[in-house]
């Protein structure tokens, strides 16, 4: 399996849609990223964790700890076969690590519309893979860690899903990781959900707010500015990956679009609007998300000169506010 080519390719995919962490009172620059990798602690065993997901005649929503791998309309009758997606970033400590599985129907290809139910196929595989980078930088074979299959029974001799009729199917497992190192800064956040509906109309005026200071950023400051929102991210991305600081550096100047980049003659995020607001975290990040497509309301798109055509880019932001804070910073 080519790993590492597939870790390269998600991580270039996913920065396009990851929001970025608040500012720091001590204002940061692109200088700070590129020396974030003599903070970052190496240890003699560094496991990468990873999701192999295989799924069939459904729409889906697949979260670690309550946050989002994967949401997936189905509105094609296709799936997933095998998809890799890496699990360390929303791995914050040694320990059992929760997957949650939402299910829901998929699309029907016969009447070219959404069908009303699950079907006897529909269902989900996932397998939790362990891997190490060996000393030349190759990765090692990986070792299945657990394998998690959506529940089935027996029905004339087939095996057909046992939530076939339903509309929604809900299930969890856990699995253990061995990772060396501990992130607090959840641990040491509010919890942001309420049932107060005053309360949630105020959190929603900040975190629209908070939207809208990143937005400006992307299209009215400087890569700087955009250095000093992401700093405290990177930080923590870059431990959870065990990063270098040529990683960190090459990751900084190729996988983040901004309107200033050479390689780009376009580039533009749409105002902020049409959104519902979400939690993830048990509560503790709240983000904004498009009513038609549940993916981030911080959306747009840019143009690289040498393609044709443009690309839409989501970002996906999340927030949280810490213990004894007033303000919202970005995860």
């Amino acid at each position: 399996m080519m790993k590492l080519y597939k870790i390269l390719f998600f991580l270039n995919f996913t920065l396009l849609f990851t929001g970025c962490n608040g500012q720091n009172k001590n204002t940061k620059s692109e200088k700070d990223i590129y020396t974030i990798g003599n903070e970052i602690k190496h240890f003699s065993k560094e496991p990468h964790y990873g999701a192999s997901i295989t799924t069939s005649n459904c729409s889906f929503e697949i979260l670690i700890n309550d946050v989002p791998i994967i949401k997936y309309k189905d509105n094609s009758g296709g799936g997933l076969s095998g998809s890799y997606f890496p699990l360390n970033w929303d791995i914050t400590q040694k320990g059992p690590q929760k997957i949650t599985i939402r299910l829901s129907p998929g699309f029907n290809q016969t009447t070219n519309s959404m069908h009303t139910t699950l079907m006897r196929n529909s269902g989900v595989r996932i397998i939790i893979e362990e891997s190490f980078i060996n000393k030349d930088n190759s990765w090692g074979d990986e070792e299945e860690v657990k394998t998690y299959t959506t529940p089935q029974k027996m029905v004339e001799g087939r095996e057909v899903a046992t939530f076939e009729g339903k509309n929604y199917f809900e299930d969890s497992f856990t699995f253990e990781a061995n990772v060396p190192y501990t992130i607090i800064t959840l641990d040491n956040a509010e919890t942001l959900f309420t049932n107060d509906k005053d309360k949630l109309k105020a959190l929603e005026k900040e975190v629209v707010a908070k939207y809208n200071e990143i937005r400006e950023i992307y299209l009215k400051g400087t890569k700087n500015d955009l250095a000093n929102v992401f700093y405290n991210t990177e930080k923590r991305f870059s431990q959870q990956l065990y990063q270098s600081s040529t990683e960190i550096k090459y990751r900084w100047d190729n996988d983040y679009q901004f309107r200033t980049d050479d390689n780009l003659n376009f580039f533009d995020l749409k105002p902020i609007e049409k959104y519902k607001m979400t939690f993830y975290a048990n509560g503790k990040l709240v983000c904004l998300e498009k009513i038609n497509n549940e993916k981030s309301a911080l959306w747009g798109g840019f143009k690289r000169k040498d393609k044709d055509i443009g690309t839409t880019t989501y970002i996906q932001l999340y927030l949280y506010r810490p213990k004894n804070s007033a303000e919202l910073q970005a995860y």
